[in-house]
């Protein structure tokens, strides 16, 4: 079953807030997609570059956050669309 998410803002990687900030919901529901664990985080890692993070794994949001907003969102449109892996990085390469 596919859910909303949030809109991701470049801000929301510079402030902190109270609750859960959206990009952490995509980044989870993509670790458990990927199969959890180090799979899963494998799997988070591939969709983030095919939706347009270029940068290391070391590399913090914040560094790059309207990037990494552009990325969260195209990742969070797909997900809507479907949950299921392939599908996620093939919509993502078109």
């Amino acid at each position: 079953m596919t859910q909303e998410y949030k809109t991701v803002k470049a801000n929301d990687f510079l402030t902190f807030v109270p609750g859960t900030p959206a990009h952490v919901r995509i980044e989870t529901t993509l670790i458990e997609i990927g199969g959890g664990a180090k799979k899963g985080i494998e799997f988070k890692q591939l969709a983030l570059a095919a939706a347009g993070w270029k940068y290391k794994e070391l590399t913090s949001f914040g560094a790059h956050a309207e990037t990494a907003a552009d990325a969260f969102n195209k990742l969070g449109k797909v997900l809507t669309e479907t949950q299921e892996k392939e599908e996620i990085l093939n919509k993502l390469e078109d």
